[in-house]
């Protein structure tokens, strides 16, 4: 049997797919839609990275922490109660949009409450999904699960295009209201469940001596520490270019959202074509796979930056994508199948928090890019982060060799 028939003939497995893509759906919807809007309202580059670090900070302040706490208790209910506290958070933000009373600080907010919720999603999640699958088939569901993410991609940013012809989020509050209460129904029919295990007396000193375990965990895998390494070159420096896309495209190409919704979901096409074959074939050298899906994605967000021709901006989107789905598939592939199923909390968790580093770049990049223009900083984020993922390689090649 086709390994992807199989993944998704496996029970649970569907719903967890679609909290996932609900999840990934809005946040490449605000994406696009937050980033136009605030660089639309105030015309500074440093307040529209600001709303980006809101949105990615609770990975790295709360990451590992989750992670930890997942292996402890019920994955189900957490995720359940993160869901129904950002439906909440959205249906008063559609409000407020309705009634002309959002202001930034707002859009601030529920920048943040959507990236906490993010953070739920590799610590609980993901390691629910590794646990209701065999193991054989680990890269084909994490394939399938990457697959809709990245079709989310294509969809979400168009919708968030058309929608901002006029300018206003209540459509894009009232849309995400919906899907995260749809996943909250979703995620109260999984059936799965984890094995009780007992209370501990004292819950900081347990969470701080687990996360200190899923630490030194990770150091004694070659592996881990280079996914985790490169994870953190890779936020810091070069996805950090997602905050600024909508100046850049602004700047560069042009003023109309919907283009701007067409160069996103591009990427997004590719990262979707790219993952399926992924998924599909059988490979080895997956951690070589990780690193050129690294280089590739780089290049072409350093070229894009140079770009002012809107066919070359579209060539370069879809292959960048190719080699985000080579990042973005192999690093959850490589985590899962590198730790053992006890400790893979703790370890998406720290995970998460390398992942959780992507907000200080924004911070950084939105400052600089008020200094000397989006595109200037962007360039020069990007080449520290190809100087830097060339040197992991090269250590990566001596250490197979020797």
């Amino acid at each position: 049997m086709n390994p992807i028939i199989e993944v998704l003939k496996t029970k649970d497995f569907k719903k967890l797919w679609f909290i996932g893509t609900t999840g990934m759906s809005m946040r490449w919807i605000e994406q696009i839609a937050l980033g136009f809007y605030v660089y639309q309202v105030t015309q500074d580059e440093f307040l529209v990275g600001l709303v980006f670090f809101f949105r990615n900070i609770p990975m790295l302040l709360f990451g590992a922490f989750i992670g930890v706490l997942s292996d402890e208790y019920n994955k189900k209910n957490i995720l359940k109660a993160t869901l129904i506290m950002t439906t909440c958070v959205y249906f008063f933000l559609t409000l407020s949009s309705y009634f002309n009373q959002l202001d930034y600080f707002q859009i601030c907010f529920g920048a943040f409450v959507a990236g906490l919720a993010w953070s739920f999603d590799f610590p609980i999640r993901r390691s629910l999904l590794s646990e209701i699958v065999d193991k054989r088939l680990y890269p084909s569901a994490i394939g399938v699960d990457m697959t809709s993410s990245n079709f989310a991609r294509v969809i979400g940013p168009i919708f968030a295009g058309i929608v901002l012809q006029q300018a206003n989020l209540f459509p894009i509050y009232l849309f995400g209201t919906l899907l995260f209460f749809m996943a909250f129904i979703a995620c109260s029919k999984v059936e799965a469940q984890q094995m009780s295990k007992p209370k501990k007396s004292n819950p900081l000193k347990f969470l701080t001596k687990d996360l200190i375990e899923g630490i030194k965990y990770i150091f004694e895998s070659r592996t881990l520490v280079t996914v985790l390494i490169v994870t953190i070159i890779m936020n810091s420096l070069v996805f950090t270019y997602q905050s600024q896309l909508s100046v850049i495209v602004q700047n560069n190409l042009s003023d109309l959202p919907i283009i701007l919704g067409v160069l996103a979901a591009l990427e997004g096409l590719g990262a979707t074509f790219g993952t399926l074959l992924i998924a599909s074939f059988p490979f080895k050298r997956g951690i070589m796979i990780f690193l050129s899906g690294s280089f590739l994605f780089g290049f072409c967000i350093m070229a894009f930056a140079f770009s002012h021709s809107i066919s070359i901006s579209i060539g370069l989107m879809i292959l960048g994508g190719i080699g985000m789905a080579g990042f973005g598939t192999l690093q959850s592939i490589l985590i899962i199948s590198s730790a053992d199923q006890k400790i893979r909390g703790r370890v998406l968790g720290i995970l998460a928090i390398t992942i959780g580093t992507q907000p200080i770049g924004a911070f950084l990049l939105g400052y600089f890019s008020r200094e000397y223009g989006s595109v200037t900083a962007l360039k020069f984020s990007v080449f520290i982060a190809m100087v830097l993922l060339l040197f992991v390689t090269l250590l990566q090649i001596n250490k197979k060799t020797s």
